[in-house]
């Protein structure tokens, strides 16, 4: 299994008030996004962090190998 976290930001303004806030944080979270921290930028300003991990499937190798081998050595031709 491969791991590999994205990261995000949004900015809102604090005079609109929490619901508008409210509402993009659900939004995000709908998409897999998590509020990693918010932090306050020029007063009237937030920025809210934003993770999510995806997790993929490693290739299996070992079948990858199998077909590579079978390739060199079957009989192509059928003789």
């Amino acid at each position: 299994m491969i791991i590999r976290w994205e990261h995000t930001f949004v900015i809102f303004d604090v005079n609109k008030g929490p619901k508008v806030m409210k509402e993009s944080l659900n939004t995000y979270g709908e998409d897999g996004w998590e509020l990693s921290a918010i932090i306050n930028v020029g007063g009237e300003k937030l920025c809210a962090f934003l993770k999510r991990c995806e997790e993929t499937e490693r290739p299996d190798k070992s079948k990858e190998e199998h077909q590579e081998l079978m390739s060199i050595w079957s009989d192509k031709n059928g003789e």
